[in-house]
């Protein structure tokens, strides 16, 4: 009974997860798919890579992207670091409220938040600038940044960083010896959630990067809702691809260092 309901389960979640993937990417890579043919005519991945390498379109759209979320990961982590770092180990007045304060970019709507977030920017003059753009995607991803180190850091407190501090180590030595070690674990998903929110980010890259920032997600849409699906689907692949693959490296490189560590 359990191994009916385990593959029941495996053919739900197949549904709707690897089928809409797998027409995404014979879409992408196929030639010649009329209704009412179940499979393209041809597959040929060489268009695939002839059209990802030649089209200077979409190259753009992946540098901005890439550019964008590296961006947006170190300002997000520079600010949710020492805040999660806060509400981890210190006990200070007002500390419910900031617990409150961290999730409303999440509880606020979305289009009332970047209208008047967009508002802000044109006064400051960032409007159509990098850092307006990121400010902008760090909104949306702080809360998960947070959260992940705050859950983190709390494991273990901070009787380690005290320890180390009356042994004679310096505040900076601490910070770098042990509390980014023991932290590596949040960090890693803070970094993580931070990129992929970042890459799937559309109309605040939209609004606020006044036009000039036209992403993988920017460009993807117009061809999905014009019916162009044959090049959405090659920026949907790409977009995955690009948004995956830095993903699994990362989660790799962890597994290794942590599984060298354990045998050392």
């Amino acid at each position: 009974m359990k191994k009916l309901t385990k593959l029941a389960l495996f053919l739900i979640f197949s549904c709707f997860v690897f089928l809409p993937l797998l027409v995404i990417v014979l879409l992408a890579v196929g030639k010649g798919w009329n209704y009412p043919q179940l499979l393209p005519q041809k597959i040929n991945f060489g268009s695939y890579f002839k059209l990802l390498f030649t089209n200077h379109e979409l190259l753009a759209s992946l540098t901005a992207s890439i550019s964008l979320a590296l961006g947006t990961i170190v300002l997000t982590i520079s600010i949710a670091y020492p805040t999660a770092i806060a509400l981890a180990y210190y006990q200070f007045r007002g500390k419910k409220l900031l617990n409150i304060l961290v999730y409303l970019p999440l509880i606020i709507p979305g289009i009332a938040l970047l209208t008047n977030v967009d508002f802000m920017m044109i006064k400051l003059g960032l409007d159509g600038s990098f850092l307006g753009v990121i400010s902008i995607h760090m909104l949306f991803c702080l809360s998960y940044a947070i959260k992940l180190l705050v859950d983190n850091l709390a494991l273990l407190h901070n009787r380690y960083e005290v320890v180390s501090r009356n042994l004679g180590a310096s505040s900076w030595q601490t910070f770098f010896q042990v509390t980014l070690p023991l932290s590596k674990n949040g960090l890693q998903g803070a970094v993580m959630m931070t990129y992929i929110v970042s890459m799937t980010q559309y109309l605040a890259t939209l609004l606020v990067g006044d036009g000039k920032y036209l992403t993988l997600s920017v460009r993807m849409f117009p061809f999905t809702q014009a019916g162009k699906y044959k090049i959405a689907a090659v920026y949907g692949v790409t977009f995955m691809l690009v948004t995956l693959i830095p993903l699994y490296l990362i989660d790799t490189w962890m597994t290794h260092r942590e599984r060298r560590v354990i045998r050392a």
